[in-house]
């Protein structure tokens, strides 16, 4: 009597079973193979940014190792006394919602919020209105933050987003001759320094940019091509795992197995 087609297939170790597994193999292989291509330069990319992002000082990136450490200043100590509310209230001559006081370059100033949703700068004592900053104030006040010693090759008002700045604006942006390219971001509307720009940021930024995809304003980490690459690199995670199975034999364990037999 013939042998069962079955019973044969098992003897030749051929059974639907194993034809199964070699069926699933191949079609895993097949799909790590040309996902890993697709996404080969982006994994690349993911990898030499995390690199670099992690080994350079995230202090040293946002240009605070060249800033110049201010101490506060009470303004009790600045010599001047301070218009009444009521006199700034008339001077402004719009509803103020929120009035700020602090020093700028040790002047007693007080930056005032509008009903209207903007914002302006006012010299406390003086009654002088001090926004937009003109640009010799905004170059002292960037001058006072930067600590080396270095020429200033640039100044320019700032409106609209630029390599190394993208707000708030308006803006005046304070080239140095420094070895670093360093740009200062004053703003023109409350006159703090609201950047420092190296071309270690420069660097930075542009694998940042790399690593969250968003080529445009490199701000959003949520963006639908992050997400969907994201997702077929845990695909293609999973494949390459999955795929590690195959290529292990029970003879690459013996070392294991022989030290558990010699414990024992």
């Amino acid at each position: 009597m013939a042998d069962h087609p079955r019973a044969l297939d098992r003897q030749i170790g051929n059974g639907p079973d194993k034809m199964d597994k070699k069926i699933l193999h191949k079609w895993i292989a097949r799909t790590h193979k040309w996902v890993g291509l697709i996404l080969g330069l982006q994994l690349l990319a993911w990898t030499a940014g995390g690199v670099v992002m992690t080994w350079m000082p995230i202090d040293e990136v946002r240009g605070r190792h060249n800033a110049t450490e201010q101490e506060p200043v009470a303004m009790g100590t600045v010599g001047e006394s301070l218009l009444p509310m009521s006199d700034l209230m008339a001077l402004v001559g719009k509803p103020i919602t929120r009035a700020t006081y602090h020093t700028l370059l040790g002047k007693p100033v007080v930056q005032v919020s509008l009903m209207d949703g903007t914002t302006e700068l006012w010299h406390a004592a003086e009654g002088k209105r001090l926004s937009p900053l003109s640009e010799t104030l905004a170059t002292d006040i960037a001058v006072a933050d930067f600590a080396p010693e270095a020429a200033i090759v640039g100044v320019n008002y700032i409106e609209a987003p630029v390599l190394d700045f993208r707000g708030p604006f308006p803006a005046w942006q304070v080239t140095f001759s420094d070895a670093e390219n360093t740009n200062i971001y004053v703003s023109a509307t409350n006159g703090r320094v609201v950047a420092r720009r190296t071309d270690r940021w420069r660097l930075f930024d542009f694998f940042w940019m790399l690593h969250i995809m968003d080529y445009d304003e490199r701000e959003d980490i949520n963006n639908p091509l992050l997400i969907t690459t994201a997702g077929c690199a845990l695909v293609f995670a999973l494949s390459g795992f999955f795929l590690l199975f195959f290529r292990f034999y029970r003879r690459d364990f013996n070392f294991i197995l022989g030290r558990r037999k010699r414990e024992a």
